[in-house]
């Protein structure tokens, strides 16, 4: 065969289509992380090409404070991953938190000629069970349909089916606009596109959860730096978010305070030697810990082990039992969730926390570490990356989520053109 020939050969081969690459952001207030993976279109699990993960400075409870600490940090995470995947990145997927997330429930309902359920059906109704509620000042970020009901009968998905009444309970997540707009800006500003932004229980969720566990009911608790947030699965979807202004930081403040040491010296005491549940002969257990002196300066002194307990359980107690409480006001109680409750996020590595919290919730708890990933090293798989792992997921699987028709709707209410435009495409479309 001739040069000619073997030339002509290997441009008519067909070029290899590699999937896209998908990235992570979790911006957190006591770090941010950037995972990079590539999609894939088996079943099996995503690998994670690059990392990056730096301590955050100018978030507070999901707000960005300083915004130019927050684009600081999130081009360096993100030159970290890219350089590890050997390759950038211009989409990705932003997580957000804090207790300003807030989960409301739309009811909606249509007539039908009788005949099959299609598309335009579906958003129909979905629209039908946005159009009444008012979301001033906030922006919505999920809308997932809990269950549909078709001629009274509650079906999973009503697609193809034939019926003439059709119903959709529909849980709706939102944040307040500023947050939502501060974090799309402060993106922007890195010379990358937001494609979404996701409640940060909810994708620690697709992270942590078997496939039995979304669909018979679980509670996914996230126990972040400044406030301690929840995402309720029923029947394979989100059924609630829930929050509060609790956090880890709020331990190693109480240390602090307690000890008259400095926040990094409560930091460490409570990583090393903090428990939630009070252990064998603690108070015979002697512990140095570094005080200030009159002078500012930091000194070493003794003490038992038994007061960083004495200060850990209570707070960490009051933090899941508000969170309890605060559910139940909303009607979910541990009937509701299955008894089945999940914790991540980096409080949930404190000894002690998964007893205490399955005394709190009278269920079964575990701690939830990312599934189905490789190429995760041991210091980024843990509960505390939960978060981003479960970002990437939403990435590559795309779940049951309607938000584009939500802001379709919003988009509606504030235009008038906008509002004839949309009513001919639910008629017609």
């Amino acid at each position: 065969m001739s040069s000619v020939e073997s030339r002509s050969r290997t441009q008519t081969r067909e070029q290899i289509q590699l999937s896209p690459l998908i990235a992570a952001l979790d911006i957190g207030a006591s770090k941010i992380t950037c995972f990079v993976a590539r999609s894939t279109q088996d079943l099996g699990p995503t690998r994670v090409l690059g990392v990056g993960s730096l301590p955050s400075r100018g978030v507070k409870n999901g707000n960005i404070t300083d915004l130019e600490a927050v684009e600081k940090t999130i081009r360096q995470v993100f030159e970290s991953a890219e350089a590890m995947a050997g390759i950038g990145v211009s989409d990705v997927v932003v997580s957000v938190s804090g207790f300003g997330l807030k989960t409301e429930h739309g009811f909606g309902e249509i007539i039908m000629p009788a005949g099959t359920i299609g598309e335009k059906e579906r958003r129909r109704v979905v629209a039908n069970a946005i159009q009444n509620k008012k979301f001033e000042g906030r922006h919505i970020i999920h809308v997932t349909p809990v269950y549909f009901k078709l001629d009274g009968n509650i079906v999973k998905e009503p697609l193809g089916m034939v019926g003439r009444k059709l119903e959709v309970v529909a849980t709706i997540v939102t944040i307040p606009v500023s947050v939502w707009n501060n974090i799309v800006l402060c993106v922007a500003r890195t010379n990358r596109h937001v494609m979404e932004v996701i409640a940060a229980p909810y994708a620690s969720s697709l992270s942590v959860l078997a496939e039995d566990e979304l669909e018979s009911g679980a509670l996914v608790v996230e126990m972040g730096a400044k406030s301690t947030t929840a995402a309720l699965f029923q029947n394979g979807s989100l059924a609630h978010v829930d929050a509060v202004p609790i956090g880890s930081d709020h331990i190693t403040q109480d240390i602090a305070q307690y000890f008259e040491t400095s926040a990094a010296v409560a930091e460490k005491l409570k990583i090393v030697l903090g428990s939630a549940i009070a252990s064998l002969n603690e108070e015979e257990q002697m512990i140095d810990v570094q005080r200030f002196d009159d002078n500012g300066n930091l000194v070493c002194s003794r003490a038992p082990r038994s007061f960083v307990t004495g200060i850990v359980r209570p707070r960490v107690e009051e933090t899941l039992e508000l969170l309890r409480d605060r559910l139940a006001s909303r009607g979910i109680d541990k009937s509701i969730y299955g008894r089945r409750i999940v914790l991540t996020g980096g409080g949930a590595q404190l000894n002690g926390v998964r007893e205490l919290a399955a005394r709190v919730f009278e269920g079964h708890v575990r701690v939830g570490r990312p599934q189905r990933f490789v190429g995760l090293g041991d210091a980024v798989s843990g509960p505390a990356f939960a978060v981003c792992s479960g970002l990437l997921r939403w990435g590559i699987d795309k779940p049951t989520d309607v938000t584009k028709i939500a802001h379709e709707m919003q988009q509606a209410h504030q235009h008038p053109i906008l509002k004839a435009m949309n009513w001919v495409k639910e008629v017609f479309w």
